[in-house]
């Protein structure tokens, strides 16, 4: 009996040592394949933006918002910017606690200089109709002495009509705005020389004041960054409550009505939302190529340390490895291009359809972390930019009938009574599509979009929490005059 165990003929050990390197082979054949698949279709979408005229570089989005050709506004803004006198100091009387023995009893809480502004400060301004207390007029005039000179160069920089501010492309998602805090108090300051011009009943400088701050929100109109977009739709939301308290209380000749009424479509930007989107997908394709390359690290993305991206290096290694990267950025470019899409959409037509592309966006697999962390607030801009709209048409509106008024000596009855002379046609409103609505009040009127809640609340504009752009109120422009 052989107690020698059975050897495995040489011929039989080649053949599945070549079956091995052979099925290892298709592995990574199939695996190359898989992972040239991938990198084609990314780069397929890419070329589909460009031939499109769109950027996704540095240099291509640096080449799509040029630098004026002729006098650039930013350096004049610049300039006013760097004579803000900010009011950070604690100039103001601080107050003490009543009963020593009682630190819960305070006469008012403190305050720094600055917190007794209106607007820019933590003061309340009294109801549109009502004058300033006196107080309240001494603390804004001499602030606005203060920034005499940066007033001075805002008003002459709202007079230039092409901006470009200085922006960073070339840093992606880390790139810096300084000059969108600026921008923002721009606005603010100007409001606060509107209110004191029209307590001094100046009411071509009370409307010179509003001009500017139209100016101020255009500078913004081609800057394609989200962020920037946001602020400008802030800054016509003050331009819009300076122009309110204006008009309920003086009056505006015809000349200075046209004027407005001129400055007003001129800050108008059709494009704005689109050219957001625009930068925001180049910084989103960014963050995907720089977490590809190696240039970023997924830490700097995400900061909220809640394990949607594993933080362990072998792991983030994997998720490259196995084509998670580029499938994410793939549905990232697919929805954003289904977003940009959107907003060359009239309202409302762009607000439902972005509100399909966030159900949408919703159902993306939960692998996909960088689409669901870039994507999530773009639905609410659309909200943000429905809410521009209708603003920009109260105000128009409301421009019209102050014109009628003064031309007929009566209000409108009806917004159609408006057109041809005073408007080329009844604004629509972006919620609904209907005509803005108006109401005549006891002393008055009501000129209002109807807004997110698309119900017509009758140009209510707040709760009775005393609390705005919130279900049950609408976006109103309100003359009491």
């Amino acid at each position: 009996m052989n107690d020698q165990p059975a050897q495995v003929p040489p011929n039989r050990k080649t053949h599945r040592l070549k079956t091995v390197v052979l099925v290892l082979l298709g592995f990574f054949a199939l695996y190359f394949v898989y992972r040239y698949s991938l990198s084609s279709s990314i780069q397929g979408r890419l070329d589909s933006i460009r031939q499109a005229g769109l950027p996704t570089t540095c240099p291509e989005i640096e080449k799509w918002y040029p630098q004026p050709a002729a006098e650039n506004a930013a350096d004049t803004y610049r300039e006013a910017f760097g004579h803000y006198e900010m009011w950070t100091n604690k100039e103001a009387q601080f107050s003490a606690p009543a009963d020593a023995a009682n630190k819960s009893r305070f006469s008012s809480p403190p305050h720094s200089k600055r917190d007794l502004l209106p607007v820019d400060g933590k003061a309340k301004l009294p109801a549109r109709t009502e004058p300033l207390p006196a107080d309240t007029q001494k603390v804004i005039a001499e602030y606005l002495s203060d920034n005499a000179e940066a007033l001075r160069l805002l008003h002459q920089a709202a007079s230039i009509k092409s901006c470009r501010y200085p922006v960073e492309f070339s840093k992606g998602f880390d790139m810096r705005l300084p000059h969108l805090s600026l921008v923002r108090e721009a606005a603010r300051m100007l409001y606060l020389e509107a209110i004191q011009n029209t307590e001094e009943q100046k009411p071509q400088q009370a409307l010179e004041s509003v001009i500017a701050s139209l100016g101020v929100a255009r500078s913004l109109n081609q800057e394609p960054i989200l962020i920037s977009y946001l602020v400008h739709v802030a800054c016509q939301g003050i331009t819009l409550e300076s122009l309110e308290r204006i008009l309920n209380r003086m009056p505006l000749t015809d000349t200075q009505l046209s004027e407005l009424a001129a400055a007003i479509e001129e800050s108008e930007n059709q494009q704005g939302l689109t050219r957001a989107f625009v930068g925001e997908r180049y910084i989103g394709i960014d963050i995907f190529q720089g977490i590809g390359t190696g240039r970023i690290a997924y830490g700097e993305i995400f900061n909220s340390g809640n394990g949607a991206i594993p933080r362990i290096s072998l792991l983030v290694r994997l998720y490259k490895a196995a084509g998670l990267l580029e499938l994410d950025e793939m549905s990232y470019l697919d929805l954003m291009e289904r977003y940009v899409n959107t907003t060359r959409l009239p309202p409302p037509e762009c607000i439902a359809a972005s509100h399909a592309v966030n159900a949408k966006a919703g159902h993306v697999s939960q692998l996909h972390v960088l689409c669901h962390e870039l994507l999530p607030a773009l639905d609410n801009v659309v909200i943000k930019e429905g809410r521009r709209a209708a603003i920009v048409r109260d105000m128009e509106s409301a421009v019209a009938i102050e014109r009628y008024r003064l031309t007929n000596g009566n209000l409108p009855s009806q917004l159609s009574d408006l057109v041809p002379t005073f408007l080329p046609a009844v604004p629509n409103d972006p919620f609904d599509g209907k005509p803005l609505r108006y109401k005549m009040l006891t002393k008055g009127y009501v000129v209002y979009s109807v807004g997110d809640d698309r119900e017509d609340n009758g140009g209510v504009e707040k709760n009775s929490k005393g609390v705005s752009w919130v279900p049950g109120t609408d976006i109103t422009f309100t003359v009491e005059r």
